[in-house]
């Protein structure tokens, strides 16, 4: 089965802030912006966020727990990374370089569609909605009407578990690479 993105979640911008976005450490609320997407994680770690006073509408914008993260901005594949925002968020608002994308309907869960659009295909996908030559940006009218894939429950499940695993398996390879280095790094300052 397939829909529009737009049949299955709300497509919601970021607040356009006016000018830079100024700490304060008195603040009442925190920014979360597209450089808290770490590979496919969202970094809602208040320590991390910036704090803010904000003083407007406190309507959609601001994050809520399973909601997605995705970067609008971007040059190519693969620079368009989505995330989905585990735990509880209080307070934290995205900038207009975020686009949440809140699932609306009980057949999609978050999880999948964070890891379709991290995919290839969901690059590719991503791709056919955006706008400009050098620095790409997502239009979200466009990025509604994207086709998405959208297997049973259990499938997604599956698939959740499986980019989990693989994700594990990657971590565990870069962490053998690290210690590779590092050995051969202990031995030359040995030998010098």
């Amino acid at each position: 089965m397939q829909q529009k993105l737009k049949e299955i979640a709300d497509l919601i911008l970021g607040f356009t802030f006016r000018g830079a976005i100024v700490p304060d450490q008195n603040g009442d609320s925190f920014v979360f912006q597209a450089k808290n997407i770490v590979g496919d994680k969202a970094d809602v770690g208040l320590q991390n966020l910036v704090k803010i006073s904000f003083k407007g509408f406190r309507g959609a914008h601001f994050l809520q727990k399973s909601d997605i993260v995705l970067t609008l901005r971007g040059a190519n594949v693969g620079s368009f990374r989505a995330a989905v925002v585990r735990g509880d968020v209080k307070n934290v608002i995205v900038p207009s370089s975020v686009m949440i994308i809140r699932p609306i309907n009980q057949k999609v869960l978050s999880e999948y569609l964070a890891a379709y659009f991290n995919s290839m295909d969901g690059q590719k996908n991503i791709l056919k909605a955006v706008t400009g030559s050098y620095i790409q940006t997502i239009s979200r009218q466009k990025l509604g009407e994207a086709i998405i894939p959208l297997p049973s429950i259990e499938d997604q499940l599956s698939i959740i578990k499986l980019a989990d695993n693989l994700k594990r398996q990657q971590e565990i390879c870069e962490e053998k690479n690290k210690i590779k280095k590092n050995i051969i790094n202990a031995i030359f300052e040995k030998i010098i």
